[in-house]
């Protein structure tokens, strides 16, 4: 391998764990186009020291029709806001710098009510800003799905199930510890390491994207009739049988790991 810069090294194996943009999974299995599966939001996040009102413990969100704000106290006297909104066709890629972005959102949420002018000069005093679009990444088992020779793929860099989901780190680190265990249970065969990574996997991350898909709609409605409707379902998830049959299956992890710590 041969690094930017210049540097060069020879590895037995290569695991990409580099993110939804992985530049490992670009150079190895394509371009990103072919893997990804954009859901038609855009997204932004920010954190800011001092935001009043604080609620601790509490994630607060504020939704109209084609977008959501929310906002949720961090450590110390630190605040998180995640933007969302709804756009068929956004592409952060051809929208220059984090001036660029600051101006979008002023424009997509400068009318709204609530706190989000409050919120968008918070956004003033920020260097540091997350502006992307809301994708899955879907790989084709029929062509090695995560695999490719001596190269692996885990986390959001091989099945991304989308920030709106959340979950990414937790599913990285499953996936890690399942491709780590296979590694060391196959004594250095890495091929069927590998493949019994995917085996193991695989099905437990297509249902988890599948999930994905019906929760990212309630960000951003379409219409009124359909905010309208999320909120009485929210509403109804104060009574625990409604949230289990609505949400349970898709948001409970029922997967069996190996424990490879006896072996």
């Amino acid at each position: 391998m041969t690094f930017e810069s210049g540097k060069e090294g020879n590895f037995d194996l290569v695991v990409g764990a580099d993110g939804l943009h992985s530049r490992v999974r670009k150079l190895v299995f394509g371009p990103q186009e072919q893997f990804e599966k954009y859901l038609g939001y855009g997204v932004a996040a920010f954190e800011i020291e001092g935001y009043e009102p604080r609620d601790e413990l509490t994630y607060v969100m504020y939704t109209q029709v084609g977008r959501q704000v929310g906002r949720f106290a961090l450590r110390g006297n630190s605040t998180m806001f995640l933007l969302t909104f709804e756009d068929p066709s956004f592409d952060p890629r051809q929208h220059g710098d984090i001036d660029t972005h600051k101006a979008i959102l002023r424009e997509r949420f400068g009318q709204s009510g609530w706190e989000c002018p409050r919120i968008l000069k918070a956004l003033d005093r920020t260097r540091e800003l997350y502006f992307d679009r809301v994708s899955q990444i879907r790989m084709d088992s029929g062509q090695g799905l995560w695999t490719r020779g001596r190269v692996t793929l885990v986390g959001d860099a091989a099945f991304c199930v989308s920030l709106l989901a959340g979950q990414g780190s937790a599913l990285a680190m499953v996936a890690a510890y399942i491709l780590a265990g296979e590694l060391h249970r196959c004594k250095g065969e890495y091929a069927q390491a590998f493949a019994r990574y995917q085996q193991l996997f695989a099905p437990f991350i297509v249902q988890k994207q599948k999930a994905a898909l019906r929760l990212a709609g309630s960000f951003a409605p379409h219409s009124q009739l359909s905010l309208f409707l999320r909120n009485q379902i929210i509403k109804l998830m104060r009574i625990p049988w409604f949230a289990d049959l609505a949400f349970g299956r898709g948001l409970m992890d029922r997967i069996a790991l190996p424990d490879y710590q006896r072996e």
